[in-house]
Parts: structure tokens; sequence; C-alpha cells
């Protein structure tokens, strides 16, 4: 049987660039993919981005997106922590 997958670029701005030590990884998952299963294997693989989960903002190719979205092959996730400023 074979197995379908989706590859999506996950690149992460800001503070979760900082936390995650990288500005962009590839991640590979079965199909249906879906942005939540993105989120939580950039928890998995920095822990410290689950600080930052519940104020996260989610970008797909550049469009906001929600935690149940869908993906398609060669998507790009944007994780978009809150910006401070005043």
């Amino acid at each position: 049987m074979h197995v379908s997958t989706v590859k999506v670029a996950l690149v992460y701005l800001g503070q979760a660039r900082e936390v995650a030590g990288t500005k962009e990884e590839e991640l590979i998952l079965e199909s249906p993919a879906k942005i939540e299963q993105v989120v939580s294997r950039a928890i998995t693989a920095h822990p410290k981005l689950s600080e930052l989960r519940e104020t996260i903002k989610l970008l797909i190719n550049g469009q906001w997106a929600t935690q149940n979205a869908e993906l398609r092959d060669g998507d790009r996730v944007t994780l978009l922590p809150p910006v401070g400023g005043g």
C-alpha cells in the first residue's frame, strides 16, 4: 500500500525563530496533512515553542490559516508569534 505524503516548508519568524534556532525547515507529512500536525512537530523538535502555542498566528503561503487548515505539497507554513512594541 502506497502512503501519500506532503512536503511543506516551515518558516519561523520573530521569537519563534529565536526559540527554534533556525529560520526554516522542511517537513514531510502523511496526506491528508493539517497545519496542526506541523505545529505539533515543531513543538516536539523545539519544546520551548510550546510557550508560544496559544498566541502564535499561522499562515499558509502568506494567508492567515486556522489550526485545522489542510496542507498541500509545496505549501509554506509560517509561525508568526505576537510582535511587541509600543
